[in-house]
């Protein structure tokens, strides 16, 4: 098997299998938002290069952009272009920014996540 469709099968068998595809799902989505927080502090980290913080910008921009290279309305098509942009612009950020940095903006998002959240923490005293 390929290397990501093997990580695929790998994730699938051992995660749904021993904790069943509920528990799955939330830890995945908990990953998920971890380190989508992650790099939204990675774009606000010093020594981020400019060239990723651009790539990291457009990610976001084009996720939340109404209007899509192939339009969402086409029952397939429409949603796997954005899936695949997506996907590659992270893929790409996560292998050029330093590791150091990313686990620092890690344990941030973690952080964050332990005590209560992203919005809880714009209202701490």
């Amino acid at each position: 098997m390929t290397g990501a469709l093997a990580h695929i099968t790998s994730c699938y068998a051992g995660g749904v299998k021993t904790m069943g595809w509920v528990a799955y799902i939330k830890k995945t989505s908990r990953e998920l938002k971890i380190e989508a927080l992650a790099m939204y502090y990675a774009i606000r980290h010093p020594k981020t290069p400019w060239s990723m913080r651009l790539v990291l910008v457009f990610i976001l921009l084009y996720a939340v952009n109404p209007i899509d290279i192939i339009p969402d309305f086409i029952p397939v098509l429409g949603m796997l272009d954005d899936i695949v942009i997506i996907a590659a612009g992270l893929w790409l950020a996560r292998r050029l920014i330093p590791e150091a940095v990313l686990e620092e903006c890690r344990k941030k998002a973690r952080t964050i996540d332990r005590e209560g959240g992203l919005i809880r923490s714009f209202f701490k005293d």
